[in-house]
């Protein structure tokens, strides 16, 4: 994995790469950037604003959304490249943290993998877990 680029609607993706950068005290090793969609804006423009971010650079690169069959989804799908770039819904902070905690290096099925596997584990109902 090379890149990471967080694709949500308004301002979610910046805050939480401003968080996970907090939580790290420091940028990640990975670059992380984040496209935001807003109600101004369209698919076109979403669409040119990941085309910018990726630029002609695509090997390695993630790019996470935050719900599966919203704009930012829809268009990310766009440029989904199986074993080069791909496409992972439903970002949250641990997902995000555990990839910005991986080596550039990482294979990206398996940064993919642990990101998916991070989202889901860190899902608890306080109530559940604290019997």
């Amino acid at each position: 994995m090379k890149r990471i680029l967080v694709v949500t609607h308004g301002d979610l993706a910046f805050e939480l790469i401003k968080t996970v950068e907090f939580v790290l005290g420091e940028k990640p090793a990975i670059p992380i950037t984040g496209v935001s969609f807003v109600p101004s804006g369209g698919f076109d423009m979403l669409a040119g604003e990941i085309t910018k971010h990726l630029s002609g650079n695509t090997d390695g690169t993630i790019i996470l959304t935050d719900m599966f069959g919203g704009t930012p989804s829809n268009v990310s799908l766009t440029f989904l490249e199986p074993g080069k770039v791909e496409v992972v819904t439903g970002v949250n902070l641990p997902m995000l943290l555990k990839l910005a905690a991986m080596k550039p290096g990482t294979a990206l099925q398996d940064a993919v993998s642990a990101a998916k596997k991070a989202g889901r584990d860190n899902i608890v109902s306080a109530s559940e877990a604290l019997k």
